[in-house]
């Protein structure tokens, strides 16, 4: 998400942070030495706290405070955290049928953090893990798309008619639609192709 801020509220985060610790640190040099210190010793432990504080509550409570704030999720990115079942509905054709494949019930979790992503999807016959992504804002028009490459990983039992593979997926929420729903498609290295439709069930 800190990627989707403009340049100046990046530096200006910064650099906000930057002097306001400054000043906290001077006032900790004062209450526990009588001595302000000198700037390089307060510049060096206001780097490191601003460093490790943003970081890590950025991390951590980003999506919580946004939660509270939804227009913090519409100006960065909407919070896609949780478990999503729904089906996968395969464009293959079987050509000695002529049938399609029925949807392929499929459980997605996504955890999203202001500076990581991590992606799964279960089916009940393989798994997916993601290895990229890409966060993809429309906010004109209220749509936001989270795009992913994956690494799929059939079971032994069934790697006789689906080898392993790679793709690249995307799921996109309609803010104004539904803020629960995602749809999306896949693309794999077999060539074959797909529809996604998940619902969030856990957050």
């Amino acid at each position: 998400m800190w990627f989707l801020l403009s340049r100046k509220a990046q530096l200006a985060i910064v650099a906000i942070a930057i002097l306001v610790t400054i000043k906290a640190t001077e006032g900790a040099y004062l209450w526990f030495t009588d001595n302000p210190g000198t700037f390089l010793q307060r510049l060096s432990v206001t780097l490191f706290i601003v460093g490790s504080v943003l970081t890590l509550s950025a991390e951590v409570f980003w999506f919580r405070l946004a939660r509270i704030v939804p227009a913090l999720q519409r100006f960065t990115f909407p919070d896609l955290n949780g478990s999503w079942n729904g089906h996968l509905h395969s464009t293959w054709v079987n050509p000695e049928t002529g049938q399609e494949l029925p949807k392929i019930p499929t459980t997605i979790t996504i955890r999203l953090g202001l500076f990581s992503a991590a992606i799964s999807m279960k089916t009940g016959e393989s798994s997916s893990e993601a290895t990229r992504f890409i966060l993809e804002p429309f906010r004109d028009l209220a749509r936001y798309r989270l795009w992913y490459t994956y690494n799929n990983d059939p079971k032994a039992r069934v790697q006789h008619r689906s080898s392993p593979h790679e793709g690249v997926a995307y799921l996109e929420m309609d803010w104004n639609a539904d803020r629960n729903a995602l749809t999306g498609r896949y693309y794999t290295a077999r060539k074959t192709t797909g529809d996604i439709e998940v619902r969030r069930v856990l957050g």
